[in-house]
């Protein structure tokens, strides 16, 4: 059988995206989120995290948008906003121990809000994924508080394989969209595990002058809560599973 995590990105990002993440999990198939602590709807998420103690939620390390919770003039530009990934052409210029210390604010600040630890890291816009000197202190981050990180093996989990083409490209209709998402579980059936990144959400202005991906949530979060697509994943014998499953359930630690 196979073992699914689906988790929703930007978790804070805006009213909007947070209601519409929440509605995703509680009615329908994603089981997980990650949540961005220095965004405009950080406190809200942190509300409802805290009022649904079984909410399965990770944070979204962000060093690609909005401002840094600590002192860290590699990360950012002349006004103090971190700059996104696409417009990096490498990561020389950052300093690993900036980038490990607003890991750690940024921790402390989850902690904060929610009032419990993360489930898991991932970060936005793929930053730990594409630099060397991110991925390095994610997991050393991952590794010092025993945390998953997306995509990466460390010293207490292996790597889960990440699945990140369930987008919106084009003029696609609700049924593209169904069919690609079975296409994409179809193509790994023979993974043991798997995470789904998805980005569900409802549309409000603050997220159409901040993003570009905004009216395609609102798709996503359809497909999402769709029963055929609950019904397809029974029908292949797909569990739909959470990073808590992950830490508690699985013998995932090493010898070390």
């Amino acid at each position: 059988m196979m073992k699914i995590i689906i988790n929703a990105d930007d978790f804070g990002l805006t009213n909007g995206v947070t209601y519409g993440i929440y509605d995703a999990i509680k009615n329908g198939v994603v089981s997980s989120t990650t949540l961005m602590v220095n965004q405009e709807a950080s406190l809200l998420a942190g509300r409802i995290a805290r009022q649904d103690e079984n909410l399965n939620v990770g944070l979204h390390l962000n060093i690609s948008k909005g401002f840094p919770l600590s002192n860290c003039p590699s990360l950012v530009d002349e006004n103090n906003n971190f700059i996104k990934p696409k417009d990096l052409l490498n990561d020389d210029e950052y300093l690993e121990e900036e980038i490990y210390q607003e890991f750690l604010k940024q921790y402390e600040r989850f902690f904060e809000i929610v009032g419990r630890k993360p489930t898991h890291l991932d970060s936005h816009l793929y930053s730990h994924q594409i630099f060397p000197k991110v991925q390095r202190q994610a997991i050393k981050f991952a590794e010092e508080f025993r945390l998953p990180v997306r995509a990466c093996q460390t010293k207490y989990y292996q790597k889960i394989e990440l699945i990140d083409e369930f987008k919106v490209i084009g003029e696609m209709s609700i049924y593209d969209l169904f069919s690609k998402f079975m296409d994409l579980i179809n193509l790994n059936l023979k993974q043991d595990y798997l995470e789904l990144m998805v980005h569900p959400g409802f549309v409000d202005l603050e997220l159409l002058n901040i993003s570009s991906y905004n009216l395609p949530r609102v798709l996503e979060a359809k497909v999402l809560k769709l029963k055929e697509v609950k019904k397809y994943l029974e029908l292949n014998n797909v569990e739909i599973i959470s990073f808590r499953e992950v830490s508690g359930g699985m013998q995932w630690l090493t010898s070390n």
